[in-house]
């Protein structure tokens, strides 16, 4: 018989040590409103994670992240993917780390659905700042028009990831949030014209920042 429950009356840490106290071999998913995610499991190890749009740890990642949804987990489910080869342990372990510094992130990022954009006249000495290749690609789509949770699907990265990067660049000064209702704001403010987006890159805002 599967296991199945609700999220907001089970932690799935708490589904995790079950499946690997019975050493089980299956399949966890877990639906949400806007999202699936599925853990595999071999005697009672975590082997390989997916949701829509990311594998393996960072997978794990945002799935430990979701509050709300259902889980079912089907024995015996296998999969010929390998990119996890985690102790529930070590999985465990690393969420609660993950957690605190994403209660840190929500302090200054209240919500995923909010919308960065990049400060157009940023404090000086903002051209001494050195970018890593992961902080220009979700920089590239800070437009004023995407949500963080859609910027995070665009570069693939999870969203506490995605939240991470942005919580460095908020902090420094390059970007500000605006609300998540932003209907106003995509009314008024026509997009970004491709040929607007190569200006900014030679000699606009992208041209003052350092790559690493």
């Amino acid at each position: 018989m599967a296991l199945e429950g609700n999220l907001e009356d089970f932690e799935l840490t708490d589904v995790f040590q079950l499946i690997q106290l019975g050493a089980k071999d299956g399949s966890l998913r877990i639906q949400t409103q806007n999202d699936v995610g599925v853990v595999y499991f071999k005697e009672g190890m975590v082997v390989h994670a997916r949701t829509n749009n990311l594998v393996g740890e960072q997978a794990i990642d945002t799935i430990l992240q979701w509050r709300k949804g259902r889980f079912v987990f089907k024995p015996g489910e296998e999969t010929l993917e390998k990119t996890v080869e985690l102790p529930i342990q070590q999985v465990i372990l690393d969420a609660a780390r993950r957690i605190d510094e994403l209660n840190k992130i929500q302090r200054l990022i209240p919500s995923f659905d909010m919308i960065p954009k990049i400060v157009e006249v940023p404090d000086a000495g903002i051209e001494k700042i050195n970018l890593r290749p992961e902080e220009w690609k979700v920089l590239a789509f800070v437009d004023g028009h995407l949500s963080i949770r859609e910027i995070s699907q665009r570069v693939k990265l999870s969203e506490f990831e995605t939240g991470r990067i942005l919580y460095g660049l908020i902090s420094s000064g390059l970007v500000k949030l605006i609300q998540g209702a932003s209907e106003e704001t995509k009314k008024t403010e026509p997009p970004p014209s491709t040929h607007d987006s190569d200006d900014e890159k030679k000699g606009g805002i992208f041209g003052i920042f350092k790559k690493k």
